[in-house]
């Protein structure tokens, strides 16, 4: 009887086991799988696309700084000053009847130059031989194609015996504030239909947004393909290229 009771309970013990054993391997297979579906979720969650957008467009410069020169040289510095006058007053002839007013045009203040001779190895003595005095004009208009017109005519002046030198303008576009915000959306806006594209040939949907940054601005001369990591700003043209890049990065999602 003591022998019965004994395999009895053994039996019970046996089958508590078993039972016990198979509801920690149920539990951890549920687990299993539910942390497989937690995983491919976070997964799902990480995938991203980046991808760049860009945009071009061509404007015309609004506002143009041309420096202009002349130089009087003479025995005494009376000499080359009057000289020096004498061109000045032609200058300003030729810019008046060129059509620019009073306030686009700048005088610089007059530099002087001590001239002195040289020995017979060509080195520079204290011996004055003569005085160069020069003075500067800035033009700022935003009649850039007068300025264009003028800067290829004046150097007639030297007919004239004018000692004249003359910069190539500088152009700029002054609204480029404004322009950058509408070019960069332009540039998001081809970005993302980048991004659409290429989700939908793999089979998935773009998510959210989930990075954006903006290149710097590459103002170049027209068509040109040049580029820098600083950016570009070609003053030597009236027309320009302005080219916009972002770079944007967003969620994906399997269909």
């Amino acid at each position: 009887m003591e022998h019965h009771i004994r395999l009895h309970l053994t039996t019970v013990a046996i089958v508590v086991s078993l039972g016990i054993a198979v509801s920690v391997i149920t539990s951890t297979a549920v687990a299993a799988r539910a942390y497989q579906a937690r995983s491919k979720d976070v997964v799902r969650q990480n995938q991203t696309i980046t991808v760049k957008g860009s945009t071009r467009e061509r404007l015309q410069s609004d506002r143009a700084v041309w420096n202009i020169g002349v130089r009087g040289e003479g025995k005494t510095p009376q000499a080359a000053f009057a000289v020096l006058d004498a061109a000045v007053q032609r200058v300003q002839q030729f810019l008046k009847q060129a059509g620019f007013q009073d306030a686009e045009i700048g005088v610089c203040a007059i530099d002087t130059e001590t001239q002195h001779g040289q020995d017979a190895k060509g080195k520079p003595t204290h011996e004055i031989v003569g005085y160069a005095l020069t003075r500067g004009f800035v033009i700022t208009t935003g009649d850039v194609q007068r300025v264009q017109q003028s800067a290829g005519r004046v150097t007639e002046l030297l007919q004239d015996g004018v000692l004249v030198t003359s910069k190539a303008p500088a152009y700029y576009y002054t609204k480029l504030a404004q322009l950058k915000i509408d070019l960069m959306a332009a540039a998001s806006a081809d970005a993302r239909a980048r991004a659409d594209k290429i989700a939908a040939a793999t089979g998935c949907r773009l998510g959210t947004l989930r990075d954006a940054q903006m290149g710097v601005l590459q103002i170049t001369r027209p068509d040109s393909t040049e580029v820098a990591d600083y950016g570009l700003y070609d003053t030597t043209t009236i027309d320009k290229d302005v080219t916009a890049v972002v770079t944007v990065t967003f969620g994906i999602r399997a269909d």
